[in-house]
């Protein structure tokens, strides 16, 4: 019995196989901080400092009123 195959199977099977590949190449890479605080607190710098970069006019916000 040959099934042919469609190119949903194909694109599960090939994206099935990328992300695994990935998850290898990710763990293989990355490490653990020695100091997990310090890491999560340069994180926040970097973050930060990119956020501020990125100028929103008012408008963009929309306007809430806030009742208790």
């Amino acid at each position: 019995m040959s099934r042919k195959m469609t190119r949903r199977d194909l694109a599960a099977v090939l994206s099935s196989a990328a992300g695994a590949a990935a998850l290898r190449a990710q763990d293989s890479q990355s490490s653990q901080p020695e100091d997990l605080n310090a890491a999560a607190r340069e994180q926040n710098r970097k973050h930060s400092e990119a956020m501020a970069k990125v100028d929103l006019p008012i408008s963009t916000e929309p306007a809430f009123q806030f009742k208790a």
